[in-house]
């Protein structure tokens, strides 16, 4: 039973992290530490609504942490193991990139 748990756990942190605008944001708090909604929304050229849409998913998925700074809600990483992983990921992508790029399942979205 745990097992399963955690096969299903996994396969909603990668969903989480498969969708281009959630990395985009993750990729951006990496690089700049702590933002709000506005300044992920100037650093990506994206909406209000769209931002803040994805950042309830990290959120809930525990990738981003929010804290209120009076007004503002700030969003940074909850911790540097998600860069981490992200970094293994893009070795392994770097080995068998066109591989990933030319899969017709993953492109197809089944």
């Amino acid at each position: 039973m745990i097992h399963a748990d955690l096969t299903t756990a996994r396969a909603h942190l990668f969903r989480a992290l498969g969708d281009r605008t959630r990395l985009d944001i993750v990729r951006l708090l990496e690089e700049k530490g702590s933002l709000s909604v506005s300044e992920i929304c100037e650093g990506l050229g994206k909406s209000q609504n769209l931002v803040s849409h994805h950042l309830a998913c990290l959120r809930n998925c525990g990738i981003v942490k929010a804290e209120r700074d009076g007004r503002n809600t700030i969003y940074s990483l909850r911790d540097e193991r998600i860069s981490r992983l992200l970094e293994m990921a893009d070795s392994h992508i770097r080995d068998l990139l066109e591989g990933i790029l030319t899969c017709e399942v993953v492109r197809e979205g089944r």
